[in-house]
């Protein structure tokens, strides 16, 4: 399973991370399986819920704008661990997760529903934001 091991590589890597720099999640390399076709793997820092997280190919400042345009995916409803694996698969599935083989937290397959590769451009960035909070108020409308 070439996903599994994609996994432990990507853990070892982590290991090495120092505590300080780890943020939300170790981000690895973007690839194409054969499992799964072109994901990029990671492992999560946080107990939390993946639905304060969104993807994006641009920074924060380019949503919204016409050029250059950044890609926004938001993430679904799906609680993940310290530790837990995460595959985020640029093409249409269902997401689902699958215990660890080692009996020690999940690994969560998230199809981001791309209609292409969104990695195979060369050098690009991604960028995961942590939703904090919202605000909103009923508005009511007024007659005229």
């Amino acid at each position: 399973m070439s996903v599994l091991k994609r996994l432990t590589v990507l853990k070892e890597d982590a290991d090495k991370e120092p505590l300080p720099q780890r943020k939300y999640f170790h981000i690895g390399q973007p690839e194409v399986l054969d499992d799964v076709g072109e994901c990029i793997p990671m492992i999560s820092w946080v107990d939390d819920n993946l639905s304060r997280f969104v993807v994006s190919d641009g920074p924060s400042s380019a949503w919204g704008k016409t050029m250059p345009r950044a890609t926004l995916f938001p993430l679904p409803n799906r609680a993940v661990k310290v530790e837990d694996g995460l595959f985020l698969i640029s093409g249409v599935g269902h997401d689902h997760a699958l215990p660890h083989p080692s009996g020690k937290g999940q690994i969560h397959f998230v199809h981001l529903g791309a209609p292409g590769k969104l990695w195979d451009r060369g050098l690009v960035k991604i960028y995961v934001y942590r939703l904090d909070g919202v605000q909103f108020k009923n508005l009511i409308e007024k007659k005229r």
